[in-house]
């Protein structure tokens, strides 16, 4: 874990890059002959080099060598034998011509096993090259290479836990034959290199027993890796809050603010970017909603956590019911259509919809008997909660007998009958409380009323 106290051990270095070269083999000095190259340790960088069999050999393959049999020479300088400068180059076996600089055996095509042959898969690894706090890091060497098509060296690339073919070098100027002129080559390290500490790079050679051996082989000497130093390339450090679980209120859910609530650690930057996805403000429905949280540091470097937030919709909707009805008709008469209003219904996080019992929907409207019917609605939300109202509709039969102005045929002229005047004053055609019969409920009613009232009839 990263700790704040390196933030200032590293602040002034980090705020600097320079390109540096950090690590480089150019395989000693001296005219020597036939050093295998499997197990040298080199002065230069403290490490091992080993060599790798790859795929199918024969008993005698070619050798990786580190030796001045192939001198190391400069770019643009034709290749050269003993000198004082060792390469690391592909040779023939011990058995067979031994080290004789970048020069191989293949043998004679189809008598692999009658005579001697050279068929070779071996790679030659470096030792770990260390990319700490380095980025951008290039590989460059000097090399001559010669072969064919299927007599071949190709570079590889080791990030900590597997291989990978970096490149298939191009066969280089053969103007020197049968020598080769030696080039210059650079090519760029994955991204996966950035600050890895465990980095290597190998050289592969291929070559079969066709007979058809073009020398040279393949030499390479003077690399050196560079790369970008103080770079920072640590990404922050986010530690998320626990998952958590909220219920709604008077509004369903809106996201809140949670990048504050997360612990951002980061070596260099003291004040990373914090951002939250889905972002603060976002409306919620009830559910289950993975929260992100991203730290970005000033570098560029990026790194992010989630934790779950759980809403919970613990709360009824509401409903209201249309008022109750009381309706009389007339003797005979056995059934009243009524028109009611829409039952209402409110909800914080949103509502599936409304019924009744009577005809399934919010409206309850419709043709009803004589006699007391009960309506009831009923209303769901979309987390299941429920709420319910109802609503009385009572249909009345008059009585024939009844007298004038006593409108519940109770036998006396009073308040009750009031009710039902007041109730169908302003009434057009048909109208209960129409005392004069001229198809309109007014004060002349209203004044016949009074004349009666107090009266017991019949």
């Amino acid at each position: 874990m990263k700790r704040t106290l390196l933030l200032f051990l590293l602040l002034p270095v980090m705020g600097i890059s320079q390109n540096v070269t950090f690590w480089t083999e150019d395989f000693g000095f001296g005219c020597n002959n036939g050093q295998d190259a499997d197990g040298y340790f080199s002065i230069m960088n403290g490490g091992t080099w080993t060599v790798v069999t790859l795929g199918a050999e024969s008993d005698t393959p070619n050798q990786w060598y580190i030796s001045a049999e192939e001198n190391g020479n400069d770019a643009g300088q034709c290749g050269s034998a003993c000198g004082e400068d060792p390469s690391l180059h592909i040779g023939s076996h011990p058995d067979i011509l031994g080290d004789l600089g970048a020069a191989y055996f293949e043998g004679l095509a189809d008598f692999c096993g009658l005579i001697p042959c050279g068929q070779t898969d071996r790679r030659a690894e470096s030792p770990v090259i260390n990319c700490s706090g380095i980025g951008n890091a290039v590989v460059n060497f000097n090399y001559i290479e010669g072969g064919n098509a299927l007599d071949n060296a190709t570079l590889w690339y080791f990030d900590g836990s597997s291989w990978s073919l970096l490149v298939d070098l191009p066969k280089t100027d053969l103007s020197c034959s049968p020598q080769g002129l030696w080039t210059a080559y650079s090519i760029a390290l994955p991204a996966s290199s950035n600050n890895n500490t465990d980095v290597k790079i190998a050289f592969r050679w291929v070559s079969n027993d066709d007979g058809d051996a073009t020398d040279p082989s393949f030499a390479v000497d003077d690399i050196f890796v560079t790369g970008d130093f103080a770079v920072d390339l640590v990404p922050p450090e986010v530690i998320c809050p626990p998952d958590l679980v909220v219920t709604t209120e008077d509004f369903c859910a809106v996201m809140a603010d949670y990048a504050g609530d997360a612990i951002v650690f980061d070596d260099v930057d003291p004040f990373p970017t914090i951002t939250q996805e889905p972002t603060t403000g976002t409306d919620l429905q009830a559910g289950d909603y993975p929260v992100t949280i991203t730290a970005v540091d000033n570098s560029g470097n990026s790194a992010s956590c989630t934790f779950m937030l759980t809403v919970i919709d613990d709360d009824n909707p509401t409903i209201e019911c249309p008022e109750d009805v009381f309706v009389q008709v007339a003797a005979g008469v056995t059934t009243a259509d009524i028109v009611l209003a829409d039952a209402v219904a409110t909800d914080n996080c949103g509502l599936n919809g409304i019924e009744n019992d009577v005809v399934g929907s919010a409206n309850a409207s419709g043709v009803y008997p004589l006699g007391v019917t009960t309506i009831n609605f009923s209303v769901t939300d979309l987390s299941n909660n429920s709420a319910g109202c109802s609503t009385v509709v009572e249909v009345v039969q008059l009585n024939e007998d009844c007298c004038l102005a006593d409108f519940n045929c109770d036998g006396f002229i009073s308040v009750a009958d009031l009710l039902y005047l007041i109730n169908d004053f302003g009434c057009l055609s048909g109208c209960i409380a129409d005392l004069n019969e001229d198809n309109v409920v007014t004060v002349t009613d209203l004044q016949i009323f009074t004349g009666l009232y107090g009266t017991i009839c019949p």
